[in-house]
């Protein structure tokens, strides 16, 4: 579950890295002219992919705990405040993905 995460939330990422370049390309054109380097390029495709990891990936790994022989995801948290926030930005987050997917 953790991969399909990384995977939908570097799709999402990746949308809005791709959506702020064209619009500096079309409306600022002169700029980018000026400005816009291939290294860029290269940063915008990396970067969904380092946001999809340290946004999903990691918090699962830390908050894993074996109970009775079944993996609890989400199972531990540091304090409740973090598990709150985490937990409604989950449950927004794949709530989206499954409206998207209908």
């Amino acid at each position: 579950m953790a991969c399909v995460g990384v995977g939908a939330m570097s799709e999402k990422i990746g949308l809005v890295v791709i959506t702020l370049e064209r619009y500096f390309k079309i409306v600022h054109a002169l700029a980018h002219r000026k400005y816009y380097r291939n290294w860029m390029t290269k940063v915008g495709v990396v970067l969904p992919w380092i946001g999809g990891l340290c946004l999903i990936l990691f918090p699962d790994i830390g908050t894993k705990k074996m109970v009775n022989g079944k993996c609890l995801r989400d199972g531990v948290w540091t304090n409740k405040t973090m598990a709150k926030v985490i937990c409604t930005f989950k449950k927004n987050f794949y709530s989206d993905n499954l409206m998207l997917s209908l």
